[in-house]
């Protein structure tokens, strides 16, 4: 029977086409429960929850998709870093707003932050909604004060979970969008720092914090990355990052390169470049790219080249202008303004009567 389930499940998703969502579920719902001699393993079963709750979502039931994983996360305490876990929490935040994205979505999902401040796949939904939506402060504060609760806990799985690579990696993401180098290495050496005193130590972060740390000019984080690419070279002798990262560590200008040797033979040969045959080709010009953004055609350039002549007007004085007599200093006032102005009729005599001088 699990087998048919996985089997059913598979052809839902293989289809390669838009089905009907109500059409899937009912399909996805036909078969009979699994008898618990024959439920399928930890790892299937996640998947086929996940599926269960995401064609419940596509045919609208929001509201008990909200409540199943709402159960299913209290269950489980906050923070971890277990996929299946953040994954129902995804789901729930997701009913809770009714597929909405943007900011939209997010005034339905922040209040649920309020009630699970340490939900690690609420948080990094509403991350990815404050991206969308290109709200990378607001991303930024919202993960630096998650790790800051993290890191005044005493518990250590909570210290785990704050200098997960994941969680890590999605901060200095966010820095690199906002150009933030400083605080990239800053991030990466608490994170190095803290998974150097484990016993299994996650490579890549310590790779990542290594190259960032040769980067900075001071003598400690040179120190540091020494000591890094040393532990990795010593874990894996193979790895080209490490041994490249152990050379530029510990070669200096004093150093004896041949001391390198053996671990420079690992690494791909880079061709030297012929300097004469560089001034020889000559520098290279590339096209000019026009910025002028504008849909307007472009002026002529022979008929900009010559000014054009402006056309003569015609004079503008009127029929009976005389030159020789002056012209009426009265003549910007309005009519009734005038000296020589006189009204019409008794109403406009009476008014030029009663009026002021």
């Amino acid at each position: 029977m699990s087998t048919r389930r996985i089997a059913q499940n598979n052809s839902l998703i293989a289809t390669g086409r838009q089905t009907n969502p109500y059409l899937a579920h009912r399909i996805f719902h036909c078969l009979p429960s699994v008898p618990r001699t024959g439920k399928p393993f930890e790892f299937q079963s996640s998947l086929l929850l996940r599926n269960h709750h995401t064609i419940d979502l596509l045919s609208l039931k929001y509201a008990g998709v909200a409540k199943s994983t709402a159960r299913y996360i209290s269950e489980h305490p906050s923070p971890n870093v277990s996929t299946n876990v953040n994954s129902i929490s995804v789901l729930n935040a997701t009913a809770h707003a009714q597929n909405q994205i943007g900011k939209a979505g997010l005034k339905e999902i922040l209040p649920l932050l309020e009630k699970r401040p340490n939900d690690v796949g609420l948080i990094l939904t509403i991350l990815q909604l404050y991206v969308l939506t290109n709200n990378h402060p607001s991303a930024i504060s919202l993960l630096e004060s998650f790790f800051k609760r993290l890191e005044e806990s005493s518990t250590p799985a909570n210290q785990d979970v704050r200098f997960a690579p994941g969680l890590v990696g999605v901060l200095i993401s966010l820095y690199l969008l906002q150009g933030r180098k400083s605080h990239i290495r800053t991030e990466l050496t608490k994170a190095a720092s803290y998974w150097r005193r484990k016993s299994k130590p996650p490579r890549p972060l310590l790779g990542a914090a290594g190259k960032a740390l040769l980067k900075s000019s001071k003598p400690e984080d040179q120190r540091v990355a020494a000591e890094i690419f040393e532990s990795l070279k010593e874990q894996d002798p193979k790895n080209r990052l490490s041994i490249a990262g152990y050379i530029a560590s510990h070669v200096s200008p004093s150093s004896d390169l041949s001391k390198f040797q053996a671990d420079t033979d690992k690494l791909s040969p880079i061709p030297r470049m012929d300097a004469a045959a560089l001034e020889e080709a000559g520098v290279p010009h590339a096209p000019t790219i026009s910025t002028n953004t504008s849909k307007k055609r472009a002026a002529d350039t022979a008929a900009t080249a010559a000014p054009k002549k402006k056309r003569a007007r015609k004079s503008r004085l009127p029929k009976d202008f005389d030159p020789s007599k002056p012209p009426d200093p009265e003549r910007w006032l309005p009519l009734r303004d005038r000296s020589s102005y006189r009204p019409k009729g008794k109403k406009g005599k009476a008014k030029a009567a009663a009026a002021t001088q």
